[in-house]
C-alpha cells in the first residue's frame, strides 16, 4: 500500500473548502443572477434592508414646530411633546397633575411636575399659554358628558 497522500484532517479541510465554493456558486447563480446571465436589479433581501437613501429620508423627516403658545391646561399629551425638553414621560406626568385637578397659572406652577425644575420652567414659559379659559371649557365639557 504505501504512505497515504493526505491525512484525514487535510482531506476534510479540502472537502469543506470544495463545499463552500460550490455553495457560493449556487447562491450566485440561483439568487444573484437572472436566467439570461445579468445581475438582478432587485434582490430578495432588498425589502428587508434599509438603504442609505431611506435612512437619510427618515432622519430628515420634519418635526412639527410650535407656531403659537401651547395651552398647557387643555392640550393633549402628544402636543406637550412638542415642547423642548418635554418627552413622552414628562408629558404624561403633566397630564397626571392636570388630572388631579391642578390648573397651571404660571411657569412656577409647572414645578409641581416631577422632572420640571427652575431652568426648564423658565425655558417653557414663553412657549406655553397659561390661560384658564381653555381649561374651564374642557372641564365644563367633561361635566356635561357625565350627566
Amino acid at each position: 500500500m504505501g504512505i497515504p497522500l493526505l491525512t484525514r484532517r487535510q482531506a476534510v479541510g479540502i472537502l469543506l473548502a470544495f463545499i463552500l465554493l460550490m455553495t457560493g456558486r449556487l447562491i450566485r447563480h440561483k439568487m444573484l443572477i437572472t436566467p439570461d446571465g445579468q445581475w438582478r436589479d432587485r434582490l430578495w433581501l432588498d425589502e428587508f434592508v434599509l438603504t442609505a437613501a431611506d435612512a437619510q429620508a427618515a432622519e430628515k423627516a420634519p418635526k412639527p414646530v410650535l407656531t403659537d403658545p401651547l395651552p398647557i391646561n387643555s392640550c393633549s399629551v402628544d402636543s406637550l411633546t412638542l415642547l423642548p425638553g418635554v418627552g413622552p414621560v414628562l408629558a404624561e406626568r403633566i397630564q397626571e397633575v392636570r388630572a388631579e385637578g391642578h390648573i397651571f397659572r404660571t411657569a412656577e406652577d409647572l414645578r409641581l411636575v416631577k422632572g420640571i425644575g427652575p431652568k426648564l420652567s423658565a425655558r417653557l414659559e414663553p412657549l406655553v399659554d397659561f390661560s384658564i379659559e381653555a381649561a374651564a371649557d374642557s372641564v365644563s365639557e367633561d361635566s356635561h358628558k357625565t350627566r
